[in-house]
């Protein structure tokens, strides 16, 4: 569960919605974080300005005291009226107590300030100092920088309090726009696995209202599946029609031939020809009628006679029925069932036979003396699995495919009995009833497996 819920969570993260939307939000935020960072240093860089110009101002206005006394007093007065956690003034004469508002002292080159009493905080924030040393004594000047600090604290609040939220929004937007569209390029992804397994009804069905690319993309697979539909149907149809036409003078051929038969002599030459025609007319005779069946199961009348059948029962006759065959052509022929009561599918059960039927034929005529046939059914209460199995030379897996078409042939096949219609057959009854056919390697040999819905 955690895994289909980690995959479709990438899933997610890998469409094109959300790849966007991501690219939109990388986008803002690094042009709001570029624009924000620019006006906070530009704000910063006049803050720092200002401060420089206010420390030149209060140093300038000390200037003005020629001796100690009046520097002292100007720093007494400027100490009564400045705010120790905003401005720092302190003098430290060279004879004498020192004044301001700080109490100060040099270590090391550099100035360390307290508070003066409990009454006059310092600031939390650093202190931007302006240290002036002459003959009289120090004279330090500083300025909060209480100002430049909290402006970061604002810019960063206002980034956060802006930007968190919009990136938020858009990634739930961009997720939202993508299962929505997600669901809709599964439905595309489905239809065509349908139609490439050979289901010529599978359609998109897009919103006609939508005008999207999705939409447009869907509509031309419907109108491109609908052409592919038209064209099955125009080639099963004219392979029916030939079938049909040309059923009736075969047919009245080899009745024509079996005159013959009769009218000559046995054992001369002719009759030789006259049996190879027969033969040969039977033959077509059969691949017309099989053409026809397969258009007509095709067409799907057969489903009104479907009934609840006992597939064992059906397979087990023709395992008995084929049993002597095989035992005279040198193969051997079993049937591994599960429990011995009955296991019901909904079908035509005639349809059901000939399936078991052209499965065993197929695999006497194509696998050499000696090879063994299985057939097998199991039902788990849901599916009903059906599969022949034999130890022959198999069907490559390239060719499995194509095996299921009509009258294809394996090259090795060609010299042997049949007509390449007997899997085309079995598929389109396997169709018919919904159920899932497989061919696969038995190695060696070949396993067809059809598999239905239990009832």
């Amino acid at each position: 569960m955690a895994d289909t819920m980690a995959a479709h969570a990438l899933d997610l993260l890998r469409s094109t919605p959300v790849r966007q939307a991501l690219g939109i939000v990388v986008l803002m935020t690094v042009v709001t974080v570029s624009t924000t960072g620019v006006a906070y240093l530009r704000i910063r860089q006049g803050l720092e300005d200002a401060l420089q110009v206010s420390l030149d101002q209060a140093a300038a206005g000390f200037a003005t005291a020629r001796t100690t006394a009046e520097l002292e007093q100007q720093v007494r007065a400027a100490a009564l009226v400045a705010d120790a956690e905003k401005r720092i003034v302190a003098f430290l004469p060279v004879n004498g107590q020192a004044v301001g508002n700080a109490t100060a002292r040099m270590v090391d080159g550099s100035p360390e300030l307290r508070a003066m009493t409990e009454d006059h905080n310092l600031s939390d924030h650093d202190y931007d100092l302006r240290v002036i040393v002459d003959a009289r004594g120090t004279l330090i000047l500083g300025q909060s920088r209480d100002g430049i600090d909290e402006l970061g604290e604002v810019f960063f609040g206002l980034i956060t309090s802006s930007l968190v939220p919009t990136v938020i929004l858009s990634l739930a937007a961009a997720l939202i726009i993508a299962m929505r569209s997600g669901k809709r390029v599964v439905r595309i992804e489905e239809t065509l696995v349908r139609l490439t397994k050979g289901d010529m009804h599978a359609r998109v069905n897009e919103n006609p209202r939508r005008r999207d690319d999705l939409a447009r993309i869907g509509n031309k697979l419907d109108r491109m599946a609908l052409a592919q539909e038209q064209s099955v149907a125009a080639l099963k149809q004219v392979s029916a029609d030939i079938a049909h036409d040309l059923k009736t003078p075969v047919q009245r051929i080899a009745v024509l031939m079996e005159g013959l038969r009769g009218r000559v002599a046995e054992g001369s030459p002719e009759s030789d020809l006259v049996e190879q025609a027969v033969s040969e007319a039977d033959r077509a005779v059969g691949v017309f009628q099989s053409l026809l069946q397969i258009a007509q199961i095709e067409g799907g009348s057969p489903k009104g006679r479907f009934r609840k059948v006992d597939l064992s029962a059906v397979v087990a006759t023709f395992a008995d029925i084929y049993g002597p065959a095989a035992e005279d052509s040198g193969h051997i022929l079993t049937f591994d069932r599960q429990g011995s009561g009955p296991i019901f599918v909904r079908g035509d059960k005639d349809l059901l036979g000939q399936v078991v039927a052209n499965l065993i034929e197929n695999g006497l005529r194509h696998t050499p003396v000696g090879a063994t046939i299985r057939l097998s059914l199991e039902d788990d209460g849901q599916l009903v699995i059906f599969s022949v199995a034999d130890n022959g030379p198999g069907v490559p897996e390239a060719e499995r495919e194509f095996v299921l078409r009509r009258l294809y042939r394996l090259e090795r096949s060609r010299t042997s009995p049949g007509n390449g219609l007997g899997l085309a057959l079995v598929a389109a009854i396997a169709d018919l009833h919904d159920a899932a056919l497989v061919l696969s390697d038995n190695a060696p040999g070949l396993v067809v497996t059809l598999t239905f819905d239990s009832c």
